[in-house]
């Protein structure tokens, strides 16, 4: 963790780690010695197919989440699988319940895609990386989602519970399903995100 200032906002670096449990255990833990007043979460992610209406995207663009999806909290497996609103159990107690859907901070959404010219998507969360693209295509004709990662759903879960904006950025560097790295844009992705977060960071600062 390290403390400075970037792009002019006072600011709190930290790497999470893979996973829901690492993202949540970091953002609970710097704001437990920090007090910060917002998130903003960057990283890659990978682009599910297309369904109808949709736009393409490109590896390498970046996209800024309207809203992320716990792919994992539910009941069953596979085709059969529900969320939590089908169990009745709330992932947050907020009034409505907050089940599996959690939106993202729509004000510094909004002014974040502007200064960055990135389209504003809903993302979803796993795990696990989803492995086939008949999987990848039922959780996107199924959720709506855009774009996966593997934290987004936990971070906006934290945030929602301890009253924090959030605002999360990520670059595609490959297609959900398609295993093989040589296709992956890790390293572009990683950069292109890292540059819309910094465009996007003062969105987040308080007068």
């Amino acid at each position: 963790m390290r403390a400075g200032r970037l792009a002019g906002v006072p600011a709190v670096i930290t790497a999470g780690g893979i996973g829901k449990a690492n993202t949540a255990a970091a953002i609970a833990g710097v704001h437990a010695l920090m007090r910060v007043q917002a998130v903003l979460q960057l990283g890659i992610g990978g682009a599910y197919p297309l369904t109808t209406g949709a736009d393409p995207l490109d590896l390498g663009s970046v996209a800024i989440a309207d809203s992320e999806y716990d792919l994992d909290l539910g009941v069953g497996l596979g085709a059969g699988w529900r969320g939590l609103e089908s169990i009745g159990f709330a992932s947050v107690a907020t009034d409505p319940p907050t089940y599996n859907l959690f939106r993202c901070d729509p004000g510094v959404t909004a002014t974040a895609a502007s200064v960055t010219g990135s389209p504003v998507l809903p993302f979803a969360t796993s795990d696990s990386v989803t492995s086939d693209a008949s999987r990848a295509a039922w959780i996107a004709a199924t959720t709506g989602a855009r774009i996966e990662s593997m934290e987004g759903a936990a971070a906006a879960q934290v945030c929602l519970a301890l009253g924090l904006p959030f605002l999360e950025v990520r670059a595609i560097s490959n297609e959900v399903g398609v295993r093989d790295k040589r296709l992956w844009q890790v390293h572009e992705g990683i950069a292109a995100a890292a540059g819309a977060a910094l465009t996007a960071l003062p969105s987040l600062s308080t007068p």
